[in-house]
């Protein structure tokens, strides 16, 4: 049995092994050949997808080689054929997410249609589970850009269909934080605006409804200059007048996933090239496999936590035989998961009908609790937010083993085994680097890697980047990244910068002002003194703004002190976004006085300056 998934990273298993397929540029030719499946794909089409018109001089020769490469890796249960100037690919007996995606939706949808309100849930719910983030992740930019936006745009059709069912089954309580978060994600989006609206309406929460209807008409006006629809307005004054028939319906059908007998398996996929961390896998490994083990992987973003968890996660899972449950909690977003929904989610995973959930998160905490403590389970908790998120997560004294991934740094855990990850070593960047581009020239990749200290996530774009146009050159990509860091470190959905801003978004004024200025005026290491200097703050304030900056890794201490005072260092990614902040938000005269500062301190500390 033969199993495409395209609905996240393009994966291929083969009778239940997974295929290491290579590079961005044969995951795009094989996407290209699914989505246009007994269909041909014309070699026009390949060069559009792989290139975009800056067409190496190889091109047909290099399409001829990643057809060859998945004709003898996808093996006799898939026909790959040369058709009137193009290929062909039959698949008969194959199993693709998309196509079990839009079964379940068209089923979904027809049934929503007939009010068979209970089989469209759970029609739609099963094509929402088919989604392991945003589509065709490995393929290049051009291929993304082509069909991102209409496979999303499907989703969210679904998405929309599936919410509208579970209002009309009266499950409002369940939906309504979906509902908030839908909102959050697409915030023109005025149907979601309204089941939205109907959803907190419903339980109880009036001012929140109304709150989303004005939310959305400022939106609208800023963005498009237009008011919302009619229906979204007389939507908002059936609100106001408190309307009977908004209420839910009399009758409330909760549709509850069935017990399974076959113990959940959760887990994402590990990156098939993951690279290095050998003593961090080895430390997570004898944590977790005693069972009743907690371990937290803290860093920057982009260090590579949630691949090393998920690669530790799949090494040890044979050690926990009830199940391996996977929850993204979120937490470097603006909308994190609540504990509530984080217990009910892993609940259901159990088997727990809805039925069965109490409402109160002290009770779902103990009902969790006993779950595990009679079950061999392993929990990975990707991207928490803060210790408050997950404290009552954590069962503790149990069989159960929790691996958790976070920006911040989660001191405040008791019993928890703490992972700090920073950039790769120097041969593990350049390995990388080597398997994902296959271009190798040692003097210039190491200026390359060091520009971005060996952030594995920059790697991992770099690396796809010169894979993607082979006739780039990494001395190339070397002056490129100079000029237009956070430029070149985008590629789909993989964006430094964004990961960047999402850490510098979630710290305080005082905090991002402080990493604005030390970013400009400091060079790397730099004292708790010289900050206070530049900062015009005393020391000890001083002190607590740097440790807030180290708690979400945009600051490190570097081990190392002058006299009593530490010192600091600002990774060089971080420093280059926070200087272009500190050019767009700190007026001329401020950061003429910080740089003064500091001048004139350095005079104070150093007389022969």
């Amino acid at each position: 049995m033969i199993r495409f998934q395209l609905l996240g990273p393009i994966e291929v298993t083969r009778n239940g092994q997974r295929l290491a397929l290579g590079g961005s540029k044969i995951q795009t030719v094989l996407a290209t050949l699914l989505l246009s499946r007994n269909r041909v794909v014309s070699d026009s089409t390949f060069s559009e997808m792989l290139w975009r018109g800056e067409l190496p001089s190889t091109s047909n020769a290099q399409i001829q080689t990643y057809v060859s490469r998945l004709r003898s890796q996808l093996g006799p249960q898939v026909e790959l054929v040369r058709q009137r100037g193009g290929y062909l690919l039959r698949a008969p007996e194959a199993w693709v997410d998309l196509d079990e995606f839009r079964a379940h939706s068209a089923t979904g949808h027809a049934a929503l249609e007939a009010e068979r309100h209970t089989d469209a849930v759970t029609a739609l719910r099963s094509a929402q589970a088919l989604w392991r983030g945003h589509a065709l992740v490995g393929a290049t930019e051009y291929l993304t850009e082509v069909e991102q936006p209409r496979l999303e745009e499907a989703r969210l059709a679904a998405s929309e269909a599936l919410m509208t069912a579970e209002l009309a089954c009266g499950n409002h309580h369940r939906v309504v934080s979906e509902l908030t978060a839908m909102v959050s994600r697409h915030p023109l989006r005025e149907n979601v605006r309204g089941l939205s609206m109907l959803a907190l309406y419903r339980c109880g929460r009036q001012a929140e409804a109304l709150a989303t209807f004005d939310a959305c008409r400022r939106h609208l006006a800023e963005e498009l200059g237009i008011d919302p629809r009619d229906e979204l307005k007389a939507l908002r004054q059936a609100i106001l007048e408190q309307d009977p028939t908004l209420a839910a319906p009399a009758v409330i059908i909760e549709v509850t996933g069935r017990p399974s007998s076959q113990p959940p398996a959760q887990l994402p996929p590990a990156p098939s090239d993951f690279t290095g961390r050998t003593s961090e896998l080895q430390e997570l490994d004898a944590v977790l496999r005693p069972g009743g083990g907690t371990a937290a992987v803290v860093g920057l973003a982009g260090t590579g936590k949630t691949a090393l968890a998920l690669r530790v996660a799949h090494a040890v899972r044979d050690e926990f035989p009830d199940g391996q449950l996977y929850l993204d909690l979120a937490g470097s977003t603006t909308d994190p998961m609540e504990p509530t929904t984080a217990f009910a989610t892993l609940l259901r995973l159990l088997g727990v009908l809805d039925a069965e959930l109490p409402s109160e998160v002290a009770e779902l905490a103990r009902l969790f609790r006993q779950f595990a403590a009679e079950r061999r389970l392993l929990v990975v908790l990707d991207d928490v937010a803060d210790e408050s998120q997950v404290r009552a997560l954590l069962p503790g004294g149990t069989r159960t083993s929790v691996l958790m991934t976070s920006r911040r740094r989660l001191t405040a855990l008791e019993g928890t085994t703490w992972i700090g990850l920073r950039g790769f070593t120097s041969a593990e960047a350049e390995s990388l680097l080597q398997a994902l581009s296959g271009q190798v020239d040692p003097v210039t990749t190491r200026k390359l890697l060091a520009a971005t200290d060996r952030l594995p996530l920059a790697v991992r774009v770099l690396g796809a980047r010169l894979a993607a146009n082979p006739d780039l050159t990494v001395r190339q990509v070397t002056a490129r990244l100079t000029d237009e860091p956070f430029g070149q470190l985008r590629l789909g959905d993989l964006d430094v910068g964004a990961r960047i801003e999402a850490s510098y978004a979630g710290l305080s004024p005082d905090r991002r002002r402080a990493l604005r200025l030390l970013s400009l005026g400091l060079a790397d290491p730099f004292s708790v003194w010289q900050a206070a200097v530049l900062l015009n703050a005393s020391l000890v304030s001083a002190h607590e703004l740097l440790n807030g900056l180290a708690d979400r890794h945009l600051a490190e201490l570097t081990g190392d002190r002058t006299g009593r005072l530490d010192l600091y260092s600002i990774h060089p990614l971080v420093r280059a976004y926070a200087r272009d902040r500190a050019f767009a938000e700190d007026p001329p005269h401020e950061r003429s006085a910080a740089l003064e500062r500091i001048h004139q301190g350095s005079r104070l500390w150093n007389p022969a300056a």
